[in-house]
């Protein structure tokens, strides 16, 4: 049984060794223009109501690397469609990313073209290039009373419009 076991962690160790080939791996660089496209579900107080809120927006990114990190940054709009009037929330954003975990902050006003509402929404959570899934806890700076949200747990993707490959020049190269 001994010996059966240390057969197999030395194959083990010898697969790993031939996954971790370096040349079939892409460590570029990549710029892109992307259209994200994403749902929020709104959480916090029960007695509150719960929004559903779809999200829409443009952005550049840059991600690469061997451990895949990266930036990204846009523009874009919330729909709430759950609310009583139509209520939109024009943004501006942008995240860094590294491996698999994401951070950033976005300045949403929502509006309801009679009242509106400025909120700072720093985010965390998990996701990349493609896709992201965060909670984003909302700090209201004007007109707590206008929807009342704590905070949302968003699923948002990226669709690729323009990708681009950014070659590397070396420093010092005549």
């Amino acid at each position: 049984m001994k010996t059966r076991i240390i057969i197999l962690f030395l194959i083990g160790l010898i697969n790993l060794g031939f996954g971790q080939n370096r040349k079939t791996r892409d460590y570029a660089s990549y710029y892109s223009k992307n259209i994200g496209v994403g749902y929020s579900y709104s959480y916090g107080d029960t007695t509150e109501e719960n929004y559903h809120i779809l999200d829409i927006g443009f952005n550049e990114s840059f991600f690469g690397g061997m451990h895949g990190g990266g930036l990204q940054y846009g523009i874009g709009s919330e729909v709430i469609l759950s609310a009583d009037k139509i209520t939109i929330g024009p943004k501006i954003s942008g995240f860094f990313c590294y491996t698999f975990i994401v951070m950033g902050a976005e300045l949403v006003t929502y509006t309801d073209f009679n009242n509106w509402s400025l909120r700072l929404v720093p985010f965390f959570g998990i996701g990349g290039e493609k896709f992201k899934l965060t909670m984003n806890p909302h700090v209201i700076i004007t007109n707590k009373n206008f929807q009342p949200m704590d905070g949302l747990v968003n699923l948002s993707i990226n669709l690729s419009l323009k990708r681009k490959k950014i070659e590397k020049t070396a420093p010092n190269k005549v």
